[in-house]
């Protein structure tokens, strides 16, 4: 299922913050050791490891995550019925660039808490920039003086160095000066990054069109989810839009995909995701959760998994593909992965 993009950041717009006090950004998935970022040993059905690519490097390896929001502090602002909650695939590319996820809810007020911690701050605060066009901003870092608030919550991104931090707290009632604070407290726990070693980003297209052609998805959708004949004009957006995302644009530096096909008529037909390399999501010893259930496929799809039969990821060599055709088949969504697999 595609990242929801109707909640707090697309009401929000851009999370406003103005070059002035040094902040440091962190985030508690990868190979962090907390109970906060680290979901259960027990995923279900997992394959073997052979054949995967090796879990990505952290940037920010044995933070733990209960030491950036300490007990006391999660209670106070989410609640007493605040807990870790399970890293799932939507931040896969997250920690493929290094990063760290930190994550906690309370089921029963639905209050929830994200810090997202990256290396490589200056690049990412050039993109965060760049898509809300704060040209006038200067390159270093100040005092903060622009939050995103609404009624529900907020966001906050910072840079400190080579820290690039995204606060999301989605708790009603919480304003400018306690999301701040609270950023502030996470940048003070933060440790400055090490190196990470990336493999080579695999060649190919980072087009949508060219990854899976628009004619191609029809035809493979015709007479199952979408009849060709009422998808005219149909066109792909990017699932980013109409916010930044820092998974996004982790996706974006690692050469992945995110894209929606719609209609005409603005009805979403599919949605898929590449992340080059991403093939590690499979391995039983993954930070994340995994992606459903797990077994062999033929070639070229070495694995095969889902939650429901028109959400399916895929291994394609050392690449994770996920596609997510509203209403159709699994055979149809697999036709459709064996196709992007192509691309």
């Amino acid at each position: 299922m595609p990242t929801d993009r109707t909640g707090l950041r697309a009401r929000s717009g851009a999370a406003l913050l103005t070059a002035g006090l040094a902040l440091a950004l962190t985030g508690c998935s990868g190979s962090a050791t907390s109970s906060s970022s680290s979901p259960s040993s027990s995923h279900g059905p997992t394959p073997a490891l052979a054949g995967l690519p090796t879990v990505p490097g952290s940037a920010f390896p044995g933070v733990d995550c209960d030491a950036l929001v300490p007990a006391e502090r999660l209670i106070a602002t989410l609640g007493a019925g605040a807990a870790p909650a399970t890293q799932t695939i939507d931040e896969a590319a997250l920690v493929q660039d290094g990063g760290l996820v930190c994550t906690w809810a309370d089921a029963v007020t639905s209050a929830s808490l994200s810090v997202r911690l990256v290396g490589d701050g200056a690049d990412h605060w050039a993109a965060f920039n760049h898509w809300y066009e704060h040209t006038d901003w200067r390159d270093s870092v100040g005092e903060i003086n622009g939050t995103s608030c609404t009624a529900d919550g907020c966001v906050v991104h910072a840079l400190d160095g080579d820290r690039f931090l995204e606060v999301e707290a989605t708790v009603q009632g919480l304003g400018d000066d306690a999301v701040e604070a609270l950023a502030r407290e996470v940048l003070a726990a933060a440790p400055v990054p090490e190196p990470v070693v990336r493999a080579t980003a695999a060649t190919g297209s980072r087009s949508c069109t060219a990854a899976l052609p628009v004619a191609t998805a029809l035809d493979v959708l015709a007479g199952a989810a979408a009849p060709r004949s009422a998808a005219t004009q149909a066109s792909y957006v990017s699932t980013s839009t109409p916010s930044f995302e820092l998974r996004e644009e982790s996706l974006r530096r690692l050469g992945g995909l995110d894209c929606r096909l719609l209609s005409g008529d603005g009805d979403e037909l599919l949605s898929f995701t590449v992340l080059r390399g991403g093939a590690w999501v499979f391995r039983d010893d993954s930070p994340l959760a995994p992606p459903g259930e797990v077994r062999p496929a033929d070639d070229p799809l070495v694995r095969l998994a889902g939650t429901a039969p028109d959400d399916v990821s895929a291994q394609s060599d050392d690449d994770w593909l996920r596609v997510d055709a509203p209403g159709a088949t699994e055979e149809t969504v697999r036709s459709l992965l064996v196709e992007l697999s192509r691309g």
